[in-house]
């Protein structure tokens, strides 16, 4: 490809970010946003959204550790030219007087703004929920959701629940009888599970020549001269 092309195709591109203020952001905020950007040939940016006031807005508690009550204002920018999304925060809370924490910025290509969408829907459809102690499913002593949870359990087969611990307890008691009461201390403990019986054995091993093995036989080794000849 011709240089003169591949900077002809590289103008042609555009370039979409996602901005975010920690601000009460109205006409005035778009427009020294727009005129700041024309830096960067702005080709559009949508009007701004805004998210309910909040105690630490989440996102921006996140990645910049930023503590403030405040509602959030995004807009979508398209840019003909590329920048840093860093570079991007700090042009844009300069020209618009904001402290850079309150500033957020990605492509919108980046998989944080599929996160924050999640994120922000989530958000809205808990506005309305309120969940209260007496509504707790754990406090409901009638058991008949558990019951219907379990109508395809064949508890007959299961390993767990008051039947199987009987049966299991009952197997128990029957190698009891058999074999003798002495028959479940025959286990190993703690200590020989971990080998701590060992260890003076181990010790003694160590001792010894070729760790126990007795003294090697004499080997013969020949030994070859290694000097360099004719070398000048």
């Amino acid at each position: 490809m011709e240089l003169k092309n591949y900077i002809a195709e590289s103008l042609n591109k555009e370039h979409g970010y996602r901005i975010k203020f920690a601000a009460d952001c109205g006409s005035e905020h778009m427009d020294m946003l727009e005129k700041c950007l024309a830096k960067y040939n702005l080709v559009s940016a949508t009007p701004f959204k805004r998210t309910p006031i909040e105690e630490n807005p989440m996102e921006f508690y996140r990645v910049k550790g930023t503590q403030c009550t405040s509602e959030v204002c995004s807009t979508d920018v398209i840019l003909k030219y590329p920048v840093n999304e860093r570079i991007l925060e700090v042009w844009c809370a300069v020209n618009l007087g904001l402290d850079h924490e309150r500033v957020l910025a990605y492509n919108v290509k980046d998989p944080r703004r599929i996160e924050s969408e999640m994120a922000e829907e989530k958000a809205k459809a808990d506005i309305e929920r309120q969940v209260s102690e007496e509504d707790a499913v754990l406090n409901d002593e009638d058991q008949a959701h558990y019951e219907k949870q379990n109508e395809d359990l064949d508890f007959a087969k299961a390993h767990f629940g008051e039947e199987y611990n009987k049966k299991f307890l009952e197997e128990l008691q029957k190698i009891k009888d058999e074999k003798g009461a002495s028959y479940f201390r025959n286990y190993p403990d703690k200590d020989q599970l971990m080998g701590k019986d060992l260890e003076e054995l181990g010790a003694q091993i160590h001792g010894m020549p070729n760790m126990g093995r007795g003294t090697e036989s004499q080997k013969q080794v020949s030994n070859h001269s290694q000097a360099l000849k004719g070398v000048v």
